[in-house]
């Protein structure tokens, strides 16, 4: 890659640090729930530059899933915690029109794990409906790694917004009612909800929950036993407490800051399976790394 004009590396950084995020910037993050950031590697792969979604794998404990946005081929990655690649699965038949955030949890059949892959980006406000590929979380084979495969057999979840086309980059599933969440990319995010089960036969108009005074949600998690709820930006990550029978729009009332790193252009973040932490990973930007974090639970 070229380097850039002085002017406008100048211009990226100062537009990154001047992203509106959440009404409790000025707050200090709480450190007291989670350790501040731990790298554990890089993502160097060369094929892989723009990590936009990060979800840690059940079925393959110690990988993660993530998943590249637009221009990129329609394919998943399956990484260790070194952040080196050991499987890629294409999506057969679709296009990455603009994949920006992934999800595994559970589904259809119980006591299977899935993974959610979210066609929800829209820059520019084009396409009224988004779409969410389903499909039982593949079993890395051991023996021959890296391994290159291709999921034929997945759903198509299509959604629709109540208020038309949005931009988004933030997908959760709640993994006790399978409802699936949309969170919008602008100044106050807006939450939306498809109640389970989804059709997989026509389109689903989502319910429009909630607007949150977060800006520019870059990715949600849900933890696994649904308790806990991460809300990133770029440079700040909102934490919320889940209670028992509390609706997510509720819980979602009462955030703390967590630890953040500095990333480049930060758009994942996943919960640790056993709940033990979260990861963060970012795209590659100029001449940034792409760094893989652990948060571990204190």
């Amino acid at each position: 890659m070229q380097s850039l004009p002085f002017f406008l590396l100048t211009l990226f950084v100062v537009s990154s640090c001047h992203e509106k995020s959440s009404s409790s910037t000025t707050s200090q993050a709480d450190s007291m729930l989670f350790a501040q950031p731990e790298q554990l590697g890089d993502l160097n792969d060369g094929l892989l530059s723009e990590s936009s979604g990060v979800a840690p794998s059940k079925q393959n404990p110690g990988y993660l899933w993530t998943e590249e946005d637009s221009g990129n081929p329609a394919e998943i990655q399956l990484i260790n915690q070194k952040g080196e690649v050991a499987g890629r699965y294409t999506l057969a038949g679709v296009d990455n029109r603009d994949w920006e955030d992934i999800a595994v949890g559970p589904g259809p059949l119980p006591g299977k794990s899935y993974v959610y892959v979210a066609e929800i980006g829209d820059n520019k406000l084009r396409y009224p409906v988004k779409i969410i590929y389903r499909f039982p979380e593949p079993t890395l084979p051991r023996n021959k790694l890296p391994v290159v495969d291709t999921i034929r057999n997945f759903d198509h979840i299509r959604l629709q917004l109540p208020d038309g086309p949005k931009n988004a980059e933030a997908i959760m599933v709640d993994p006790g009612t399978l409802d699936l969440y949309v969170l919008s990319k602008e100044d106050n995010c807006v939450l939306y909800r498809a109640s389970y089960p989804q059709s997989l036969t026509k389109t689903t108009m989502m319910q429009r929950l909630s607007s949150i005074p977060i800006g520019y949600v870059t990715s949600a998690a849900i933890s696994p036993d649904g308790q806990e709820i991460l809300v990133r930006s770029y440079h700040q990550l909102d934490y919320f407490r889940r209670g028992v029978d509390e609706s997510i729009v509720d819980a979602l009332k009462k955030p703390r800051l967590l630890p953040l790193a500095e990333e480049p252009q930060g758009e994942a973040i996943g919960w640790a399976t056993d709940g033990s932490g979260y990861y963060t990973t970012s795209e590659r930007t100029f001449f940034f790394a792409q760094p893989l974090y652990f948060y571990r639970r204190r």
